[in-house]
């Protein structure tokens, strides 16, 4: 079966008793709306940038809506 990454996630947690502590940090994709419209959820989601360590704030947020913009210059210098 092919799950999208919320369902996947949301059956992983399906294996633990409903009354085990957890701490979630959880972004979806259009969160990143707030910070950068023009930012589509796949470019947002597909960033490389995206590491454990220094994501999942609203600086890696504010950092994507600086950088993928740029990279799509790099990619198309019309």
């Amino acid at each position: 079966m092919n799950l999208s990454p919320l369902a996947s996630w949301a059956e992983q947690l399906l294996r633990f008793y409903p009354g085990t502590p957890c701490v979630v940090h959880l972004w979806i994709a259009d969160d990143c709306e707030d910070v950068a419209p023009e930012l589509t959820p796949d470019e947002v989601l597909a960033d490389a940038s995206l590491d454990t360590d220094t994501s999942l704030s609203w600086y890696f947020l504010r950092h994507c809506a600086d950088t993928i913009p740029a990279a799509r210059v790099e990619k198309d210098p019309a």
